[in-house]
């Protein structure tokens, strides 16, 4: 007895002392933690910004700022081709580390980056970091989004590019009208991801503004997402918490604003006469419920809800960037522009571009592949873990558990892989007749992701680009109201707004 007595009068002592020095004892051991993963760490070796390796505050503050593909710019310019990033991460510059890392079987797995991502709680093909469930749910959702099935959308893709057209060429008849062609390419895009996801688009090109702040309000999520993605644990605490939705004045944000929109698709669907069926092809939406009924216990309505918000959040605003950029670097250099439309005008091409005919144009591909090499829409980092006790990517060993960071626009600068001029927007490098270096170059292209994650929606935002882009060049002549670069915003996309240019009907050929 008196042994237990004593026992408790030791665990009130120390709990007496833990009230009165609880603070300092918290204090000691946030310092212990932040010199331990400073100077004790496996990753202490590798160089980066001071506060990076003991924190997660460096990422926090470069995705706040939005400009976070220009800080791993300039850190890996300033520390080498592997940087340290947090107290667990390290950045590789080098293409040839990421295509070691995406190879088949390497055993990279996605990080908790993606967890946070859209929609709450319910995964699709981007934010499943569980690679079963991964493969599991791509074999649903892979086989609508190939360039065979996006094919069979041709006549109402081109219905919107028309009716995109037609706003262009009300624009066109007034002299010295400074058009906001980077929000009209916006609306083009929601309204044909609307299009295919559910059968019918959303109407931004017929209202001509952005309906409710719909675009606003992805742009926003994105960018908080960018934010939220490096301390994952805050999501638990806010958004993805069931009680958030009830705090006041909080603007409605896309993580409940898409998956709503999606429901009332579906509702819409499920409510629409039969007389329709098989008259059209199928929408993303419609091929989901066929796979949801054949295989319920592995493809569940959820499922079809999430991937059909995920077209809509990671499809629309990407490609749009996209394209801004393209008109952008074109009209910025006028022998570039020049020489596209030169190529564009001698080539027969039918009253609206098809997809074969854009891609006989050599000139338009040089180009469309050097913006998403210079400005790839994916602006934050692809993050992966390394496997098991460790592995050796190119040449350096990573430990086990280690989160590799692999950016696209870094990736993209690499003057081994691209040339000395890698910094510059140069189409003439696609057309090098040099055929190993080209076919170098377009394996280091990270625009869409890498590895069994790549971009499923890449056929339809290729797809959208080579129709519209060569149309809107042969049929306008454009010109720049500012040569100023434009604003952006980088989130988990490079998001930019501000293209406006003065535009008129085409009158004549440009010879170069």
């Amino acid at each position: 007895m008196a042994q237990l007595l004593l026992q408790l009068s030791r665990i009130d002592h120390l709990w007496h002392y833990i009230k009165l020095h609880g603070v300092s004892c918290l204090l000691l051991g946030v310092l212990l933690t932040l010199l331990y993963n400073r100077y004790a760490s496996p990753l202490r070796k590798f160089p980066g910004p001071l506060l990076a390796s003991s924190t997660r505050l460096w990422q926090v503050w470069t995705a706040w700022t939005g400009k976070a593909e220009e800080h791993y710019i300039a850190v890996h310019r300033q520390y080498g081709p592997i940087v340290r990033l947090g107290p667990n991460e390290i950045s590789m510059a080098s293409p040839l580390a990421a295509l070691d890392i995406f190879k088949t079987g390497k055993g990279f797995y996605k990080s908790d980056f993606y967890t946070i991502f859209l929609p709450p709680n319910v995964k699709d093909l981007f934010t499943e970091i569980r690679e079963p469930v991964h493969a599991v749910m791509k074999r649903f959702a892979v086989p609508p989004y190939s360039l065979a099935s996006v094919q069979q959308h041709t006549e109402d893709i081109e219905a919107l590019l028309w009716k995109f057209q037609s706003k262009m060429d009300d624009f066109a008849v007034h002299d010295n009208l400074a058009v906001e062609l980077g929000s009209w390419l916006h609306y083009l895009a929601f309204d044909v991801l609307g299009q295919f996801a559910f059968a019918h688009p959303f109407g931004f090109l017929d209202a001509g503004t952005d309906m409710d702040g719909f675009c606003k309000t992805i742009r926003r999520s994105g960018w908080e997402s960018g934010i939220v993605g490096h301390v994952p644990f805050v999501e638990k605490l806010t958004r993805s918490n069931p009680i958030w939705k009830y705090v006041p004045f909080l603007p409605e944000n896309a993580v409940s604003l898409l998956p709503r929109t999606a429901e009332l698709m579906l509702k819409r669907h499920l409510e629409e006469d039969d007389h329709a069926a098989g008259t059209g092809p199928k929408s993303l939406l419609k091929a989901h419920l066929e796979s949801h009924n054949e295989y319920p216990d592995k493809f569940s309505i959820r499922d079809v809800i999430s991937l059909s918000t995920g077209a809509v959040a990671a499809g629309s605003d990407s490609t749009a960037s996209t394209m801004q950029s393209f008109v952008w670097h074109v009209l910025s250099n006028s022998k570039i522009h020049d020489k596209l439309v030169a190529e564009i005008l001698r080539s027969p091409l039918s009253e609206m571009v098809q997809y074969k005919e854009a891609q006989a144009l050599e000139y338009f591909q040089a180009c469309l592949k050097e913006t998403m090499r210079l400005q790839p829409a994916l602006g934050a980092n692809i993050t992966r873990m390394v496997p098991g006790e460790g592995t050796e990517v190119n040449g350096t060993w990573l430990p086990g558990g280690t989160q590799v960071a692999l950016n696209a626009w870094v990736l993209h600068r690499d003057k081994d892989i691209f040339g000395t001029d890698a910094d510059l927007f140069n189409p003439e490098r696609w057309l090098s007749k040099d055929e190993n270096c080209v076919k170098m170059m377009e394996r280091c292209m990270f625009q869409f992701g890498g590895g069994s994650h790549l971009c499923i929606g890449r056929h339809l935002a290729l797809f959208e680009m080579n129709k519209l882009l060569p149309q809107l060049f042969r049929r306008y002549e454009m010109t720049l109201v500012s040569q100023k670069p434009l604003d952006h915003i980088t989130g988990l996309f490079y998001l930019q707004s501000g293209l406006c240019v003065y535009l008129r009907r085409r009158r004549g050929e440009v010879h170069v």
